[in-house]
């Protein structure tokens, strides 16, 4: 299964910079710009690639291989596959096949996002 597309990655600051347009205005989905925040601050963004899908995040290991691929997708607010109001939602999914998804609380997404990156992609924050 995975991500069957090209992942044609963007920078993480023009990736911020569309977020924080989208929810300027818009608090339920300041989770996202703190992922972002906590990546870049992290030093690892060269070690992830992202673009989006609608406001989503999706998230791969950089280099990025061929399709298909292992990505993390960060769901927004307004997603197609929207979390609960006051939660975040992030899915795995994987190319064996093994997807995971979890929900919790948004005060609780750096935590969730950083065990993702650490178990699913070996990244850690610096």
């Amino acid at each position: 299964m995975g991500w069957r597309y090209p992942l044609l990655g963007r920078a993480w600051a023009e990736v911020r910079g569309f977020e924080a347009a989208v929810f300027q205005e818009h608090t339920e989905g300041k989770y996202l710009l703190a992922i972002i925040d906590s990546i870049i601050a992290s030093g690892v963004s060269d070690q992830l690639a992202v673009t989006t899908s609608m406001h989503d995040l999706v998230i791969a290991p950089h280099p990025v291989p061929e399709p298909p691929i292992d990505v993390l997708i960060v769901r927004a607010p307004g997603s197609l596959h929207p979390p609960e109001q006051g939660s975040v939602l992030i899915e795995y999914l994987a190319v064996s096949g093994r997807n995971t998804s979890i929900e919790r609380p948004t005060t609780e997404a750096m935590g969730l996002f950083w065990r993702f990156v650490q178990e699913k992609f070996g990244v850690s924050r610096r």
